[in-house]
């Protein structure tokens, strides 16, 4: 049987409390989610070192949380069955480095334009369909109330990783500000329509492949939309092709870090590449 991560942890007396809460269904909480099960019975999709959550979810706590904690939504590239290991691995960097991650699955059959794609699980595409844009990202309540509630008392940032199609998903949601992302990374993603007229420009972080691939031209359309709108972002595009790799995570991390820490800058509209890409 695999070891779950927040097997581990050591949590304070307040904190072990709300956990016990979240096991036992303390019933009263008005913000309580109707089944706080910790895991899914049967078999899991969740990669090596994640638990199951509620509503079709993933999520792993670090060895040693604190109060300030970050959580990371990773939204995964299309993929069958139970993904790519290699992705899996490069996203687990980011329990190491100390972030509680939390991973979504795509819908079945939302990138169905070709028959092969049909048992595949993607992300919503449609920048016009408001509604299942919505209606997804309300689906991830359940599962970061939990993450919330293991954490140490605190407040606990939250950021948001997209890649391939997820990064398409990722930029629509920072875009639209329709999930409280404190800052959000994009690799090999384009955009999803325009900005929204009432969104509140976030951090955000491009990452590309310099090989010539489609990936790598949409990155840049997305790259040229944020800059028509004048919305401050990093464009940084790094040697290799367009699968996620630990560097594109670890990009990713520092530029959250630097969020957190309130030492994320922008100079002239850009933020620089040279203190958040990595060579790996």
């Amino acid at each position: 049987m695999r070891r779950g991560p927040f097997v581990t942890v050591v949590i304070s007396a307040g904190a072990a409390a709300l956990a016990l809460a979240v096991l036992g269904g303390c019933k009263g909480a008005a913000h309580e989610p109707k089944t706080p099960a910790l895991s899914n019975a049967g078999e899991t999709w969740c990669p090596e070192r994640f638990e199951s959550g509620p509503s079709d979810t993933c999520f792993a706590i670090p060895e040693n949380p604190s109060k300030d904690t970050p959580i990371l939504v990773y939204l995964h590239g299309m993929y069958q069955g139970h993904g790519s290991p290699e992705e899996w691995s490069a996203v687990s960097v980011a329990i190491d480095r100390g972030f509680a991650v939390v991973i979504p699955r795509g819908k079945r059959g939302l990138c169905a334009w070709r028959a092969e794609l049909k048992d595949h699980y993607c992300w919503p595409q449609d920048a016009e369909d408001t509604q299942t844009m919505k209606s997804v990202v309300k689906e991830w309540d359940r599962v970061l109330w939990q993450v919330d509630a293991l954490l140490e008392g605190g407040t606990h940032k939250r950021y948001v990783l997209g890649s391939s199609n997820g990064a398409f998903f990722a930029s629509y949601l920072a875009m639209h500000s329709i999930f409280p992302g404190q800052a959000y990374a994009v690799v090999n993603g384009g955009p999803l329509g325009a900005p929204g007229a009432k969104s509140t420009p976030a951090p955000v972080l491009l990452v590309a492949g310099e090989e010539a691939s489609d990936a790598s031209a949409k990155t840049k359309e997305l790259h040229e939309v944020l800059s028509k709108a004048s919305w401050a972002h990093g464009f940084c595009p790094r040697s290799g092709g367009d699968a996620l790799t630990v560097g594109d995570v670890e990009s990713a991390i520092r530029f959250f870090k630097q969020d957190a820490s309130g030492n994320l800058k922008a100079q002239n509209g850009a933020y620089p590449c040279d203190a958040v890409l990595s060579r790996r």
